[in-house]
């Protein structure tokens, strides 16, 4: 790990704690899982399995998202490291960063290794790594802070920290303290086809996914046959359960309520899940009833491939859902495609991760 060089990378982006922060988690991936850090893969599909192994080793949820941030930003510097010409990274440019010294003692008073600085960090950059400054002017606007204008003339840095500092204020601590690093645009490689497997002996013996993959063979065996039309069942239910453990949701027992779980907060959550039996198969969600009502906040949604492992999932706020769904008459129903393109949409969510850490605990 080219130690020196990777914290001269950060040092233009984050605060000294932060530089610190991703300095360890990197180092921890490095002795915990014998990663090469400078020669292995360490591209989207490598962190993402990266990122099991280390939930699989007993890792907290918390403690994998940030490793997986960490990594990230190395995978960066690597990127720009090795790019013709290459200069060694320096600081964005702009004006001269000028910190007062009110704003560096809230900094320090706030470590920038925290929840919010750590959930802000995984929010404003975009699919390589790199901070996106109109992802954090989108953010802060989401939450009622308008000042793109105003803070037009300072230098990117200075923007991130005083935008940081007025979300820090505004942004409620569940948001932040669920999901302290939720990581925009990972996708999880579905896996090769599995072998068939031979039943598990006892099934009170094997464990929920060895009877989720063997449950998928066995559906789809019964669809060859004729003797089902679809391998839906139990999707549903497992989506739920996913959500809940990896969001600490609790779901709702009432199938009439519109909505699947409620947040600490109090936000409803109508969850779907679609298993996808071909990589080509259709991404059309389940039947969402009574729309107009809004009897709910967010739909949460998952797509599993034949295994039941999870691919993608997504959490999208009830206006995208409403102005993406269409209509159908004879079932008094909305029906809503769950295609790539929702999670570039602004607003939404990409939970791949979480989920996916969640699915390896079970």
């Amino acid at each position: 790990m080219q130690e020196p060089a990777f914290r001269s990378f950060l040092s233009g982006r984050l605060s000294a704690g932060s530089v610190d922060s991703y300095v360890a988690y990197c180092g921890r991936v490095r002795r915990d899982l014998g990663v090469d850090l400078d020669a292995d893969d360490l591209s989207e599909p490598a962190l993402s399995n990266l990122s099991l192994r280390l939930a699989q080793s007993g890792a907290p949820p918390a403690t994998v998202r940030n490793c997986l941030s960490a990594l990230r930003s190395y995978a960066e510097f690597r990127r720009r490291a090795a790019a013709p010409g290459a200069e060694p990274p320096s600081a964005p440019a702009g004006r001269a960063m000028r910190i007062t010294a009110e704003q560096r003692a809230a900094w320090k008073a706030n470590t920038a290794a925290g929840p919010f600085n750590l959930w802000l960090d995984g929010q404003v950059r975009d699919v390589r790594g790199a901070f996106d400054l109109g992802r954090l002017y989108d953010l802060a606007e989401r939450y009622g802070l308008h000042k793109r204008d105003e803070y037009a003339r300072l230098n990117p840095g200075q923007q991130r920290m005083n935008l940081g500092n007025l979300l820090r204020r505004v942004v409620p601590a569940s948001v932040y303290e669920a999901a302290a690093d939720p990581v925009p645009e990972v996708e999880i490689v579905p896996e090769p086809p599995a072998a068939p497997m031979a039943a598990p002996g006892p099934l009170g013996a094997a464990s929920v996914n060895e009877l989720l993959a063997l449950y998928g063979q066995i559906m789809d065996e019964l669809r060859e046959r004729g003797v089902v039309r679809t391998g839906n069942s139990p999707v549903g239910d497992y989506g739920e359960l996913l959500f809940a453990r990896a969001f600490g949701w609790t779901l709702e027992g009432n199938s009439s309520a519109g909505h699947d779980a409620v947040d600490a907060d109090g936000l409803r959550y109508q969850i779907k899940a679609r298993r996808l039996q071909t990589a080509k198969g259709s991404r059309q969600l389940s039947a969402i009833r009574r729309l107009e009502e809004r009897t709910f906040d967010h739909v949460a949604a998952v797509l599993l491939d034949g295994n039941f492992k999870v691919l993608r999932a997504i959490i999208i706020p009830y206006a995208v859902v409403r102005s993406g769904a269409r209509r159908r008459e004879h079932t008094n129903s909305w029906l809503f495609m769950l295609e790539d393109r929702v999670w570039k949409i602004p607003g939404v969510r990409d939970v791949t991760a979480e989920l996916a850490v969640a699915q390896a605990a079970i």
